[in-house]
């Protein structure tokens, strides 16, 4: 079981030695201006395990109140939603949303099940 993501790219570190160049593992990071010494921790692990990694950050923003960092996925009477923890906007038309998806970035919302698997991930350090 992956509990964090030292352990995911511990995991991952053993499929890109069967596979070098055509493995990427990623992690996606919140609030990374603020979370340096995870940062640099992460950074040396990768160094040391795997051949090709990335970092990701979340570029959410919620149009309602200015909040800048991550959306939540929250249950509101058995559907999972988007919310601000700042102001608790789920108007999807008023914030912006970017999620690692199939290998790319996308920014569009996601049906139930892709936003049940984005929160089941582990992201953070």
């Amino acid at each position: 079981m992956l509990r964090n993501a030292f352990d995911k790219l511990t995991i991952e570190a053993k499929f890109q030695k069967l596979s070098p160049g055509g493995a990427v593992s990623y992690v996606e990071v919140p609030n990374m201006q603020n979370n340096i010494d995870a940062i640099l921790a992460l950074i040396g692990h990768i160094y040391e395990n795997n051949i090709y990694a990335e970092l990701n950050t979340k570029s959410d923003y919620c149009q309602k109140c200015g909040f800048d960092g991550e959306m939540q996925i929250v249950n509101n009477d058995g559907k999972l939603v988007w919310e601000c923890p700042q102001c608790g906007n789920r108007d999807q038309d008023k914030m912006n949303v970017a999620r690692r998806t199939c290998g790319y970035i996308g920014t569009q919302f996601w049906n139930q099940g892709r936003t049940q698997e984005i929160k089941d991930r582990v992201l953070h350090l």
